[in-house]
């Protein structure tokens, strides 16, 4: 599987505090099935990271997976925060695709804004570039009015949900969201957006199991076009396989 969403780089934002717990949740994912991890730090205000820091970073961590013989891919990114965005110039905008794509890991407000700040992503997709909305579940302005989201959609963008909403982990109203967006045909990635071995962790199959469970992915082709096929398209830039749903 491919994991699209992942604070794995040590001490760099609110993920593992070192690098030796940055090799064990790699260590974990792996064991969960994941081959390929988008190092996506968060790209904010709040923590001063940018396209060098996250470079030099997945630098680190892949020689300390290799020592370690971690076998998986882990290749660079960032969670770019709407704030942060309006200000990042092509240069860095490059840096920080994931995977060194095309595609950009873009998070929405997860705070009620006033009027359409949706014209940061548009102005993205009207540049060539591509975007996929992390968490989209968990922004007021798509649970209140998710034809924001379906536009942005119909526009180009893909949308990402992670396991901790499907789970619950964010309460009912976001959980609900989700399985909304997606009977709606909304999603076109599942990732684990995982920092920890605790509350977030690294599997995907969680998800897999509450999408099961509930009707929307039940067949192996299914799961495997939002941790695989699809994600796997994101990174390259090309046209996403046809979605394996009625």
């Amino acid at each position: 599987m491919i994991d699209l969403h992942a604070h794995v780089l040590p001490g760099v934002d609110d993920g593992p505090r070192s690098m030796a717990e940055a090799v064990e949740l790699v260590r974990a994912a792996r064991a969960a099935g994941t081959t390929t991890i988008a190092a996506t730090p968060h790209i904010d205000v709040r923590y001063r990271m940018n396209g060098r820091r996250v470079a030099a970073g997945l630098a680190a961590l892949r020689e300390q997976l290799a020592a370690a013989e971690v076998d998986v891919n882990v290749v660079g990114g960032g969670e770019i925060a709407l704030e942060k965005l309006i200000d990042l110039g092509p240069d860095e905008l490059d840096r920080l695709g994931l995977g060194g794509g095309p595609c950009l890991l873009v998070e929405p407000p997860l705070r009620s804004l006033p009027g359409d700040w949706e014209w940061a992503v548009r102005r993205l997709l009207e540049a060539g570039r591509s975007v996929l909305l992390a968490h989209p579940e968990r922004c007021p302005s798509f649970q209140r009015e998710p034809e924001r989201l379906r536009a942005l959609v119909d526009a180009g963008a893909y949308a990402q949900v992670t396991v901790g909403a499907l789970v619950g982990d964010f309460g009912a109203t976001v959980r609900d969201t989700a399985l909304r967006i997606f009977r709606e045909g909304l999603v076109h990635d599942l990732a684990s957006d995982m920092h920890d071995l605790g509350p977030r962790p690294p599997s995907l199959v969680a998800g897999l199991e509450v999408l099961a469970a509930e009707g929307l992915a039940t067949t192996r082709q299914q799961q495997a076009w939002l941790t695989a096929s699809a994600p796997a398209a994101i990174l390259a830039g090309s046209q996403l396989p046809p979605r394996p749903w009625p």
